[in-house]
């Protein structure tokens, strides 16, 4: 009987066997740019094309992907105008032969924000429009390294119900078709490519060797498919069309199989008439068991990663919020608004993962860097323009004579008590002495002032950071005929602390007046403010005790320097790990000084590090340079805040430096902000000791959006970085280490033999620039609570990372307006833009609270209408208000878009 059940059960199977269907889906996966420059990849784009046409006119039933991103489609179509060409293409595209889109480059999740994914959606789906090509209605994941647990919120909010990814899912889910459900509840149906991109590799030209191939994958992945429905993906990087796959795969239909050539949309429709019960699996995705996700790619060429931020928080916090003011003003944004989308088309230029993530050769990231520049200038010219257009609309009639004014644009959702920054250029003949005494006014009170520095200083263009002194010119410049002539001045850079009003502006006088503290040495090393007590240590560190608790934090801020063997991928140890570490190291402590806003105190280290690696002898060299290091910290008066500043000129090669945090702190997990909420991850990884399954070594270090917090119910910090954006949390005797990266210095794109990674990311190229030496300056900040309250920290990290503009204009009247504000304080501001298709603005915040909340946005002006949207901006249903006022219930983890009109 045993015997007869196991035939009836084979038999069973052989008819299951029959029913399989196996998909073709030709593709190539496109790096615009990597181990070879962008011109030279985009030559060989034309000729994939060109071979396409070619077997789009010769196989009816030929289809293909073009790899998900428009940006290829750009690159071609900039190059290549034959028009019999290029609209035979667009023809293939239109009648679904081709699939393009659904976004304009495929980015690192990891390195960019949820804004910034939107935008990479809209910007394709409106070149697309332009053309008048359909999308691809897939959204199309096959290379980045690892995924945001937000990914599902977003591919639903852009309208779309299917994903396909294949790093990071590891032993969460085998099967090779899944739900995935956000952490606001959306649900997409997910396309686990558990065997890569390319699982038909190099397909052979003969047909029997092609035919084992196809079955040998075939057998693996029926194992791991609910449906029975295998996606064989032919094609891998740079590839182009396999030529005989229609013939082949017709020979496989003759001999009895099931075959089909589709296009990945054919091929979701098809699961999804199924109607399958399917797993359903929550979180990020970044387990590396069985594909790497190359997690320090956060820390390769960290310089590009700090001035994506920058541009990122100016893009999303400053000019969108600015364009979205000026048209409800009514302002004309023709001219304004087409800079703007070219600076984003220009800036996700710079994102596609093997840019943003450090990892091509050195060419790429030069072109990369040039780019960032010209963003930068966009980013300024936007800026100011967009100021001259709503200045314009409050300047009295007449000015004020001697009457210094500051305008500044507040690009928060509540009223904020931040530290506001600007340079001014005063005339040269003014003395020293007088500059000194400049104060802030607020109707007639004066702020906390400083003045940081004074100097004398020539025109040098357009400086990389806000609120420098040549806006003025560059505003002036802009519009009028005759520019201003260029004089030689003196510069001062002026800090102050203001409260100011929900998105909105917000006028300032400058006076000069004696009776303002102003910076002073202090001989103590004991710094005391009404939070927190601060010992200065001989080797540099802090010791911290949070006075509102009593908990100490020692020996803050140390330096660790280690050899990085790896490349720019994958950091890694040698089998001789040298550690060189300030703790306990005197330090020289340069100086400790007091104004009205809090201390500074200044420390210099001079590190002796091993000049490079020496690979023979597989150890550090002998051979000693000096790096000096150079830390200052700022000690808040009125705050429990600790902003840190780390300048060093990088003179050493092949190790990586990190600063230490270590925390009092016993918690088993950490939270860091991920695109529209918090993810938890553990604070230790336990590594297996067979790792001969492993693809990459499991570790607990992750990447970071703008910060980090750790706490319990009697405190703990949050850690908010300038664009470093990788952190690793250490476990020892139950508390925490928080280790920042500052330097990744390495040789290679991909070096062989890594112990924390099986095998090669990419071709063992040489990458000299990938060292990084030179100057690099590393900002970030903590934040100290005596609680364990999140929104304290999104609170703080948003007035660290978001700059408000200030511009020096005269004759403008007394302001203080607000045009948008939320409550209550869970929910986070997103975005604040013009609508794309220019009719409205488009609100979007998100709750960091698992419950349900009451939500009420007070607007400064009365909508006609307002709508509730999806993030691709489209309608969904009216909303009631009353007045300038919207009510509405916010979900747990809810991102709420809406379109005001």
């Amino acid at each position: 009987m045993k015997i007869k059940h196991l035939e009836a059960y084979k038999a069973k199977e052989m008819v299951v066997m029959k029913e399989k269907i196996i998909y073709f889906l030709p593709h190539t996966h496109w790096d615009r740019e990597w181990y070879l420059p962008f011109q030279i990849f985009r030559a060989r784009l034309l000729h994939v094309i060109d071979v396409l046409l070619e077997m789009l006119e010769k196989f009816p039933e030929f289809k293909f992907n073009l790899d998900g991103q428009v940006i290829a489609l750009e690159d071609y179509l900039e190059i290549e105008k034959d028009p019999q060409k290029t609209e035979t293409l667009f023809s293939m595209i239109r009648n679904g032969r081709v699939s393009v889109g659904p976004f304009y480059v495929l980015p690192d999740e990891f390195l960019i924000s949820g804004e910034t994914f939107i935008r990479n959606f809209l910007i394709a789906q409106r070149v697309l429009e332009e053309l008048s090509l359909p999308s691809m209605k897939v959204a199309y994941l096959p290379d980045m390294f690892g995924h945001s647990a937000y990914v599902p919120t977003l591919i639903r909010g852009l309208g779309m119900d299917s994903v396909l990814i294949w790093r990071g899912v590891g032993d969460k889910c085998r099967d090779t078709e899944f739900i995935w459900r956000g952490p606001d509840g959306s649900e997409v149906l997910c396309i686990n490519i558990i065997r890569g991109y390319w699982n038909l590799g190099v397909p052979p030209s003969d047909y029997h060797e092609f035919k084992r191939m196809v079955e040998k994958e075939v057998e693996f992945l029926f194992k791991h498919s609910p449906s029975g429905h295998i996606l064989l993906m032919a094609g891998n990087d740079h590839r182009f069309p396999f030529p005989l796959l229609p013939d082949f795969v017709r020979k496989l239909n003759s001999e009895g199989l099931k075959c089909k050539i589709v296009t990945l949309d054919e091929y979701v429709q098809i699961l999804q008439r199924m109607e399958l019960s399917l797993k359903k699996i929550e979180g990020e995705m970044r387990d590396p068991k069985y594909a790497p996700i190359l997690k320090d790619v956060a820390s390769a060429r960290i310089h590009l990663k700090q001035r994506s931020h920058l541009i990122e928080k100016e893009l999303v916090s400053i000019v969108e919020p600015l364009s979205a003011i000026a048209y409800i003003y009514s302002l004309p944004l023709g001219s304004v608004l087409d800079l703007l989308f070219y600076a984003w088309k220009l800036f996700l230029k710079t994102l596609p993962h093997d840019d943003i993530c450090g990892c091509s050769i050195d060419q790429v990231h030069k072109e990369m860097e040039v780019l960032q520049d010209q963003v930068l200038q966009l980013i300024k010219v936007i800026k100011l323009e967009l100021v001259n257009k709503i200045a314009g609309t409050l300047v009295k009639n007449g000015t004020e004579n001697g009457n210094l004014q500051l305008f500044v644009f507040s690009p928060f959702e509540r009223k904020t008590k931040t530290v506001v920054e600007k340079e001014l250029y005063m005339p040269e003949e003014l003395p020293e002495n007088l500059l000194e005494r400049l104060v802030v006014m607020e109707k007639g009170k004066k702020l906390p002032t400083v003045v940081e520095y004074i100097q004398e200083r020539v025109f040098d263009g357009i400086q990389a950071l806000s609120n420098t002194f040549e806006e003025e010119y560059i505003a002036r410049f802009l519009t009028e005929e005759a520019p201003p002539q260029l004089k030689k001045g003196k510069v001062v850079k002026i800090k102050f602390e203001a409260e100011l009003p929900p998105m909105g502006f917000k006028t300032f006088n400058i006076e000069f007046d004696s009776g303002i503290l102003r910076p002073k040495e202090i001989s103590k090393n004991v710094i005391e403010t009404a939070f927190l007590k601060v010992n200065v240590n001989e080797d540099g560190t802090l010791t911290i005790e949070d006075r509102r608790t009593g908990r100490m934090y020692r020996n803050l801020f140390f330096l660790e320097d280690a050899e990085d063997v790896g490349d720019e991928y994958n950091y890694s140890p040698s089998k001789n790990p040298e550690i060189i570490t300030t703790l306990g190291q005197k330090a020289k402590i340069k100086r400790i000084t007091e104004d009205s806003i809090g201390f500074s105190v200044e420390v210099e280290h001079e590190l002796r590090l091993p000049q490079s690696f020496d690979f023979e002898r597989e150890r550090r060299s002998e051979k000693k340079v000096s790096m000096p290091v150079n830390i200052t910290y700022i000690i808040y008066k009125r705050s429990p805040r600790v902003d840190i500043k780390i300048e060093f000129e990088n003179i050493a090669k092949d190790h990586r430096l990190r600063v230490h945090i270590p925390l009092p702190v016993h918690v088993e997990t950490n939270m860091s902000d991920d695109y529209f909420g918090i993810v938890t991850r553990p604070n230790k990884i336990e590594i297996p000791e067979d790792l001969s399954q492993y693809s990459e070594v499991p570790e607990s270090r992750y990447p970071m959006q703008n910060f980090v917090y750790i706490a319990d119910d009697t405190g703990g910090v949050a850690i908010s970085t300038r664009g470093l954006k990788e952190y690793e949390t250490i476990q020892k005797d139950g508390e925490v280490e928080v280790a920042l990266t500052l330097l990744r210095s390495v040789g290679m794109l991909s070096r062989p033999g890594l112990l924390t990674r099986s095998e090669d990311a990419g071709p063992s190229f040489l990458t000299p620039e990938a060292q990084c030496l030179g100057n690099h300056i590393a900002e970030f900040s903590v934040w100290f609570t005596d609680k364990h309250d999140l929104i304290e920290a999104y609170n703080f990290s948003r007035r660290y990372q978001i700059f408000p503009p200030v511009f020096s204009i005269g004759g403008i009247r007394e302001t203080e307006i607000s045009l948008l504000s939320l409550e209550p304080e869970c929910l986070i501001l997103s975005s604040f833009k013009v609508s794309e298709d220019g009719d409205g603005t488009i609100i979007r915040f998100y709750n960091v609270k698992d419950m349900d909340v009451n939500a009420t946005v007070k607007l400064g002006w009365v909508p006609k209408e307002v709508w509730l949207a999806n993030m691709a901006e489209k309608p969904i249903k009216k909303i009631k208000t009353n007045g300038n006022i919207i009510k509405l219930k916010v979900g747990a983890n809810e991102v709420i878009t809406l379109k005001v009109v």
